[in-house]
């Protein structure tokens, strides 16, 4: 196992440790985003892999730090609600004007920054899955949004992990504290 996955192996220890003393009222499943690896895991309650996707996160490196910024926000989060985003447009200002940019569904995830979530993508923008493509949001290929929907709920816990490149970045910008 190298480096990566033994810091994914420990982190999913850690969070299986705090679901067994979790109360009973806890959610049976949460999310993890590991930023450097670009993939999205559904765990159970045991901190048991369930599914994992490919997905986009910011597409510049380092911790959310303004709104803005072009960065995922990383650390322990909450889902706010889940919005029916079919047919709502957005400009990426690329010249292709208005698209469906969040696909069929948007998980609000409550991070301290508006409108930050994981969603769909539009079908201009599904090859970039696995990128840093996004302005700050976690978007996923449309077909695994709706795989991953029915495990989603008000409340669920959403941990975002930094990856390598986000850590060397955030010790730049932070001064190595």
């Amino acid at each position: 196992m190298g480096k990566v996955g033994s810091i994914l192996a420990a982190i999913l220890l850690a969070i299986s440790v705090g679901c067994a003393d979790a109360s009973a009222q806890e959610k049976p499943y949460s999310i993890l985003v590991d930023k450097g690896a670009f993939e999205l895991y559904l765990l159970d309650a045991k901190g048991d892999t369930l599914m994992h996707y490919p997905v986009a996160t910011g597409i510049n490196i380092g911790k959310k730090r303004r709104a803005g910024d072009n960065k995922t926000p990383e650390g322990d989060f909450t889902v706010e609600r889940v919005q029916n985003t079919k047919g709502v447009m957005y400009d990426y200002h690329d010249g292709k004007g208005k698209v469906e940019a969040y696909g069929p569904y948007f998980i609000h995830l409550i991070t301290g920054f508006k409108a930050i979530g994981i969603h769909g993508t539009c079908p201009e923008r599904d090859d970039r899955i696995g990128t840093r493509d996004s302005k700050g949001c976690i978007r996923l290929h449309n077909e695994d949004l709706l795989k991953l929907l029915p495990y989603v709920e008000k409340k669920m816990k959403v941990k975002v992990i930094p990856g390598p490149e986000d850590i060397a970045a955030d010790k730049r910008i932070d001064g190595n504290k």
